[in-house]
């Protein structure tokens, strides 16, 4: 039995029988690395030509997998889902309030939490139990804004804006790692980049702020657990958090996505979302997908026990399909409207979709680059059923450690051999100086 990552699906096994993907949904089985392949794709294939069986597992299913389902066959072997609608131990789903922010805004409430979730987690103080509050974001605020010129403080190597710790009372870059002091940032005489103003207000939420607001709000005896990608850099620091938050007698837990699943505390009765949205503006097709699965997830930690379980989710959006599915347990609300918009767009599961991605130092060349790419895979597609050519245009992050980055989509038909069209186009193109180019095959990652 070999039991591993993504990688392990290589380890030199003669015959294997089987093969599982557990939480066969998560982006991180799509290496984002040469070579980029996915391990659900992969394994898929190993199945077929090796005739072993392959067992996916997942609360929340990736639409890819249910299509195919659906279909009843993938690769000439039949599809089967198996579903488990029962939660082990006989436990009862938790029950879920969402909360409109803009409705608690209105009515005067200003900070971290919504009224139903102070009130909620005062009541877990009050029972001795225990609560995880998760939220997609490291540090004290999302960014800093001058108050008098509106200029936000980016990192002057990677396009995007600079979080601000307040422990540390630094400017972070989570692209590119860089840091900076605040008062130093980017000329030690002045606070605002722009027009000196040391007028600069935090805007956002983070994870720092919400340990800091909890401390406030809870008990003296509560402990506050933090979990992101600042606590837990050391080794160990992971479990170490994880029997730290077992040990208490009541505790609050405060993380990131690392929170959202795997976690089996039956002392746990409440789990709060600060803000559901997080994910669900980035302009990626998948962002409502993302978004209802890390819901789907987290409500997944609350109740596991004999104790009944509470989910409270904070959002602007109360009205989206992926918040409604969430608040019935019926993942069907999310499915009808997120797979007509799919189909309507021509994008996965309904199509394959390949990603190149240009970069270099020098933006003129990494323009013309970009543009020979998109001439010669409009030449090769030609006026083919089912194939289409976007771009080429600027990424997200069109700045990164220096490097201006362009990208080139390319939909096509479900059964197409995109590989061999991306790479034969990027073989007539030639050696390009100075310019790197990622081919990517059925892509995850478009920023």
């Amino acid at each position: 039995v070999v039991v591993g990552a993504r990688s392990a699906l290589f380890a030199p096994l003669a015959d294997p029988g089987l093969i599982i993907i557990d939480e066969e949904h998560e982006a991180s089985y799509k290496q984002d690395s040469s070579p980029r392949y996915h391990a659900r794709e992969v394994a898929a294939r190993m199945a077929a030509e090796r005739g072993c069986a392959l067992v996916l597992g997942s609360a929340t299913p990736s639409l890819e997998s249910l299509a195919r389902c659906r279909a009843g066959h993938f690769l000439g072997r039949p599809w089967t889902r198996v579903s488990m609608p029962e939660r082990p131990a006989g436990a009862v789903l938790p029950k879920v309030t969402i909360v409109d922010m803009a409705e608690q805004f209105r009515g005067g409430r200003r900070g971290v939490f919504s009224a139903p979730l102070a009130h909620a987690l005062e009541g877990v103080c009050e029972r001795r139990e225990k609560a995880v509050l998760l939220l997609n974001r490291r540090g004290f605020a999302n960014f800093l804004m001058c108050r008098e010129c509106g200029c936000v403080p980016e990192c002057p190597h990677c396009s995007c804006a600079l979080t601000y710790h307040e422990r540390t009372h630094s400017l972070m870059c989570h692209t590119c790692g860089r840091a900076w002091p605040v008062r130093a940032y980017p000329d030690p005489s002045t606070c605002c980049p722009n027009c000196g103003s040391r007028y600069m207000g935090a805007y956002g939420v983070g994870t720092q702020r919400v340990e800091d607001e909890l401390h406030a709000l809870l008990p003296e005896g509560v402990e506050v657990i933090r979990m992101d990608a600042d606590t837990t850099r050391t080794k160990g620091a992971h479990q170490r958090l994880l029997e730290q938050f077992d040990a208490a007698e009541c505790a609050v837990l405060v993380g990131t996505q690392m929170i959202a699943k795997g976690l089996d505390f039956p002392e746990v009765t409440l789990v709060g979302v600060i803000n559901a949205d997080t994910m669900l503006k980035l302009p990626d097709f998948r962002a409502s997908e993302r978004t209802y699965d890390l819901l789907e997830q987290v409500a997944g930690r609350a109740g596991r026990g004999g104790r009944p379980g509470e989910v409270v989710v904070q959002t602007y959006w109360a009205t989206h399909p992926a918040m409604q599915a969430v608040l019935l347990h019926d993942r069907s609300v999310f499915l009808a409207a997120e797979l007509e918009e799919r189909e309507d767009a021509g994008y996965p599961p309904f199509s394959r979709l390949g990603n190149v991605t240009l970069w270099g130092r020098d933006e003129r060349a990494v323009r013309q680059a970009a543009d020979g790419m998109a001439a010669a895979l409009r030449e090769q597609v030609g006026a083919r059923a089912g194939w289409e050519v976007l771009g080429p245009t600027d990424c997200v992050k069109a700045r990164v450690k220096d490097q201006v980055r362009r990208h080139v989509m390319v939909k096509a038909p479900s059964e197409a051999a995109l590989g061999a069209v991306l790479s034969s186009c990027a073989a007539s193109l030639g050696r390009l100086q100075g310019i790197n180019m990622a081919l990517d095959v059925d892509a995850y990652d478009m920023m």
